[in-house]
């Protein structure tokens, strides 16, 4: 596989290229044995069109829409664990057991997230959190922080299945604080994210009228605050393009840039006839829409959020966990105003063009069943 990934790309890339970038060595090591950056093979990729040796093909073509056709399993694998560690922002590992050594007799029954660090002996190992009941299903994590065992500033939060929400602080208290929720409070399908300009977390009520939020104090029969948002600038459709969106479903997530704008993102899957080795219906990634929070309108109360098709020299990357936002700029391969997505659908959106473009295989399209691809599946599940 080192092979295959080396064989694909240009061969001018070099892999020392932007080595002090933090991000970057995160991916680095990451992808050791790879030999390059991930984000180049990505792009490559998406330029090279039909490839000599048969590997990649041009898929079907319409308005909006590219579908790029990987006929080869092993580079299908490559770019889809590819997209997996660029969608991974904070570098750490999150995982479920049911029990372990540690476990007492009376949390037998319980399940246990732990994440893998590394010491400052530069020993791996691994961080048990405070147990969870049996059949947890976790959806999306959420940081204050990149996790510093010695430090004890960070806090996790994690929204469940069932709309629940739990909040950890580390080396505050050793116990998971119960966030009181409502199923018409927290859209099901959405992310939760933190905002280290507001210095709280956000998650979008179902309709996104709301955000739902909450700041790093939150106590146990606290009440969440809601935040109402207005959207501005809306695009002019024709009559068929509202039709066709009606018939769509749509999850949100707020994403926060390095600078500390704040972007709302709506993704919308549509179904779709598709004639693989069976005709099937697949749920396929049709669009995304844009909203840039206008500050100086915003509020504590309101947060005023205007549509553009021009974020700069930013890429949004969607997929694991918490939404994440970095200038093109600093990165080897990324192109700006785009959208990096993965989960249910890999692929990319360029927001300049309206075009999407998926990763597609010979078995349909590139997907994961693993957590934490966003937004499908919905649950993390005990090993």
């Amino acid at each position: 596989m080192p092979q295959l990934f080396s064989q694909i790309l240009k061969p001018f890339v070099n892999k020392n290229v932007f080595r002090h970038n933090i991000m970057v060595r995160t991916w680095r090591s990451s992808t050791q044995g790879h030999g390059c950056y991930p984000i180049m093979l990505i792009d490559h990729i998406l330029k090279v069109g039909d490839s000599s040796d048969g590997r990649i093909e041009r898929g079907d073509e319409s308005l909006g829409e590219k579908e790029v056709l990987i006929k080869d399993p092993k580079l299908a694998e490559v770019v889809r664990s590819t997209m997996n560690i660029i969608l991974n922002q904070r570098g750490q590992d999150i995982h479920m057991v049911e029990k372990t050594e540690y476990t007492l007799p009376k949390f037998i029954d319980n399940v246990h997230l732990y994440m893998e660090y590394v010491s400052s002996r530069k020993i791996t190992k691994n961080f048990y959190f405070p147990s969870l009941p049996k059949g947890s299903q976790v959806q999306n994590i959420a940081m204050s922080s990149c996790p510093d065992i010695n430090n004890e500033d960070w806090v996790m939060a994690v929204k469940f299945s069932g709309s629940k929400l739990k909040l950890y602080r580390h080396n505050k208290d050793f116990r998971w604080i119960d966030i009181e929720t409502t199923h018409e409070s927290i859209s099901p399908h959405s992310s939760l994210m933190y905002s280290k300009k507001d210095q709280r977390f956000y998650v979008p009520a179902p309709g996104c009228n709301y955000l739902c939020s909450f700041d790093l104090n939150f106590k146990e029969k606290d009440k969440l605050e809601f935040v109402e948002v207005r959207k501005k600038d809306l695009p002019k459709y024709e009559l068929f393009e509202l039709m066709e969106m009606n018939a769509f479903t749509r999850t949100d997530h707020m994403v926060e840039s390095p600078s500390g704008e704040h972007f709302l993102i709506s993704w919308y899957y549509g179904d779709e006839f598709e004639l693989y080795k069976t005709l099937t219906v697949i749920h396929k990634t049709k669009s995304f829409k844009v909203f840039r929070e206008d500050e100086q309108l915003t509020d504590r109360k309101t947060k005023f959020m205007s549509y553009t098709e021009n974020i700069g020299d930013l890429c949004i990357f969607l997929g694991h966990g918490e939404a994440m936002c970095v200038p093109a700029s600093t990165i080897p391969g990324l192109k700006p105003n785009c959208i990096y997505f993965a989960g249910h659908n890999y692929g990319v959106f360029d927001i300049t063009t309206q075009t999407c473009s998926l990763f597609s295989t010979d078995e349909g399209l590139l997907s994961s069943t693993q957590f934490p691809s966003w937004p499908h599946p919905l649950s993390l599940t005990p090993n």
